[in-house]
């Protein structure tokens, strides 16, 4: 959603309010999703340490209940749509019809799971660029593609790792049978190379065009981001809340606050 303000600030301030329904049409479309799923995978849900506590899993929110939220989200979603861009419209409609796709089959399917998941974050920034009416950057598509597959990779060895010493693995993720900490240790890698590559052809445009150092000084912090998550996955054992465990990382927060720094003087001078 943010990605027009790393390409044109001044866009994003014009189209603030468009860029804004976009937001809460992909919240409300994420949330119908998260529902579906959430039923479906309820009693694989009950198998995991963590995830049994969630309200569908638990038992706190029943059929009826479930069905009510799915068709409120539907119902906001419905409404966003009205007022974004026809563009930014058939973005968020091709997030939702893929995503159906996701819970009913293609999750169980192993790599096009993690994908679709990060074609969901990839969707998201073209839908923000459509509603501000600026262009599309395919260095930063691929490189939030990229950036959340990573995540995705690393929050399924958490979960193999985890599942794997009882055998159970494949009773929470069917797809995690065809998956092994080699194998995702492997395209982690790649997926971090290909993640910095793509952020340093990005910042040679958009908001950096007039500050070449100032792109240059951004990328340690990039490649250190992805080192970081790396370090946290494989030596720390975390990855299965890849939001949580990163908010939570002394070394990241600040890492991030630096670099925010950098971006904000590169959107302002």
């Amino acid at each position: 959603m943010v990605a027009p303000l790393a390409i044109d600030p001044d866009a994003l301030a014009e189209g603030a309010g468009r860029v804004a329904a976009v937001f809460a049409a992909f919240t409300a479309a994420a949330g119908a999703v998260y529902v579906l799923n959430d039923w479906l995978d309820r009693d694989r849900d009950r198998l995991h340490p963590e995830k049994r506590h969630r309200p569908l899993a638990s038992g706190r929110i029943g059929g009826a209940g479930a069905l009510l939220l799915a068709a409120l989200c539907l119902a906001v979603l419905a409404t966003c749509l009205l007022l974004v861009p026809p563009a930014a419209a058939g973005l968020v409609g091709a997030y939702l019809v893929v995503n159906l796709a996701y819970c009913l089959w293609l999750k169980h399917q192993p790599l096009v799971d993690v994908s679709i998941v990060a074609l969901g974050f990839a969707l998201r920034v073209a839908a923000g660029s459509a509603a501000a009416g600026v262009p599309y950057s395919s260095y930063l598509l691929i490189c939030v593609y990229c950036s959340c597959l990573l995540l995705s990779l690393g929050k399924r060895r958490h979960e193999l790792a985890l599942h794997a010493a009882a055998g159970e693995a494949h009773r929470h993720r069917p797809a995690l049978q065809h998956y092994s900490v080699g194998l995702l240790d492997s395209l982690m890698m790649v997926m971090l190379a290909t993640t910095v590559i793509s952020y340093a052809l990005f910042t040679q445009g958009g908001l950096f065009s007039r500050h070449p150092l100032l792109a240059t000084l951004t990328l340690p912090f990039a490649v250190f981001a992805g080192a970081r998550y790396l370090q946290l996955v494989v030596v720390h054992d975390t990855g299965g809340e890849p939001g949580r465990d990163l908010s939570r990382d002394h070394a990241m927060l600040l890492n991030a606050a630096l670099w925010l720094g950098l971006l904000i003087i590169g959107a302002t001078t």
